[in-house]
């Protein structure tokens, strides 16, 4: 396995490479590719005829566990921890980005560049690096990735202390939009008015575990990557909304295994890690997961009933360049058609396996019926402390959100 490795002081060079480097024209830019293709997608066929339908528990795990993340199968065998757990293997389907991310990725190919902290320049529109083998390129694919353009949704989700097998449940709404970076519902690429170049806004209305009911987060995110996003939120118990610092943000949430650096895989900027590619591996992935097939034992840290395809998924190594921060490193696999984080490792400060994240992908519906490939479950496993949140989520893609529910102003009315 080839590795591509690039130390903080190289990119700079990186940048310079890349804006001399020649691109292949847009129309012949092959995007998006299939993961499996002529002998490679025939051995996948052959291999899906054995195991297709094939129910794997934690009793027979090893006949795959050369298809899973190691940190998921050494979950599934240790049952008196976690739990009896079993999961079934579906057949691999493409889930390509929207027509109107590969639109928008034809259109602006080439001018995306890096700058001398591996942040992102020039970005206007669709996925930044569709042919790339670097890692920093890649994960800002990740980072732009495919969201509707705006969304609305609803997560229901159990707390889970696996020791004493104890739930707790957790019930959270969020909004998100898209004011740049659009793809495919009008205006695109930007909104017509958009003073303060906002890139992405979000806001969250937390409903339960009782102790935190009507807590309420909102952040600004700007198109300059350089610059720090705006957080505020809301504390019901003081009736006050207070500025959100950075730090915080490695909280946990509502009680929940996750910070609001773990949302959607990764919600914190690129240029705070360095990068490792680790090249490509076929693994076992929830891609088109049934939701309604999932079930949640009480006291059990993982899901049974998910749903595993094989992918040829991108593995890369994420180092924070803050040796205070909660992560010393992580693991991601990206789905390489569509650029979601499928699944990663998390390591505590002395860089030991502190907790995984899976996430349950599927194909949604967007403005006009596109397919938006998102995730409608997970499940974090906190394996230091025998600690689980699993949940799904209802979404509604392609959603119109007025601009002024993303404000100071708005959040402060609603707050009461």
């Amino acid at each position: 396995m080839k590795l591509k490795i690039f130390a903080l002081g190289a990119f700079g060079a990186i940048a310079l490479l890349l804006t001399v480097a020649p691109f292949a024209s847009a129309k012949d830019l092959q995007y998006p590719v299939a993961c499996y293709q002529g002998d490679d997608l025939k051995k996948l066929q052959d291999w899906e005829a054995t195991w297709v339908g094939k129910k794997i528990t934690s009793a027979n795990v090893d006949q795959v566990k050369d298809f899973l993340p190691e940190s998921f199968y050494a979950t599934m065998k240790d049952t008196g921890k976690f739990g009896d757990s079993w999961f079934e293997i579906v057949p691999y389907k493409s889930a390509f980005a929207s027509a109107g991310n590969v639109e928008m990725t034809k259109k602006y190919y080439g001018q995306t560049k890096l700058g001398p902290s591996g942040e992102i320049l020039g970005y206007v529109s669709g996925t930044p690096f569709p042919d790339t083998k670097d890692a920093t390129e890649m994960a800002h694919n990740f980072r732009t990735r495919d969201y509707g353009d705006g969304y609305n949704n609803h997560d229901n989700a159990w707390i889970v202390d696996g020791r004493l097998k104890y739930d707790m449940n957790s019930e959270i709404k969020n909004s998100l939009c898209f004011f740049s970076g659009r793809t495919d519902m009008p205006p695109v690429p930007e909104f017509t008015e958009n003073p303060k170049q906002i890139w992405r806004a979000f806001t969250m209305l937390q409903l339960q575990p009782p102790e935190t009911r009507n807590m309420r987060i909102m952040e600004v995110h700007y198109k300059d990557t350089l610059k720090a996003y705006d957080s505020w939120f809301w504390m019901p118990s003081i009736r006050r909304v207070r500025r959100r610092s950075t730090s915080e943000r490695q909280d946990a949430q509502g009680g929940a295994d996750y910070c609001a650096f773990d949302n959607m895989g990764w919600d914190g900027p690129v240029q705070v890690n360095i990068y490792k590619y680790l090249g490509q591996k076929d693994l076992l992935m929830g891609r088109h997961t049934d939701s309604k097939k999932l079930v949640h034992t009480p006291g059990d840290c993982l899901f049974d009933g998910t749903q595993r395809e094989r992918v040829k998924m991108h593995v890369i190594e994420a180092t924070s360049k803050d040796p205070n921060f909660l992560y010393s490193k992580m693991v991601w696999y990206l789905d390489p058609e569509n650029w979601q984080m499928l699944y990663s490792d998390r390591y505590d400060r002395s860089g030991k396996l502190w907790k995984w994240i899976d996430q349950l992908g599927y194909v949604g519906k967007g403005y006009n019926g596109v397919d938006v490939p998102h995730f409608n479950a997970s499940q974090t496993v906190d394996i230091q402390r025998i600690h689980a949140t699993v949940g799904s989520t209802d979404i509604q893609f392609g959603v119109e959100l007025a601009q002024d529910i993303f404000t100071l102003d708005y959040l402060q009315k609603h707050g009461y």
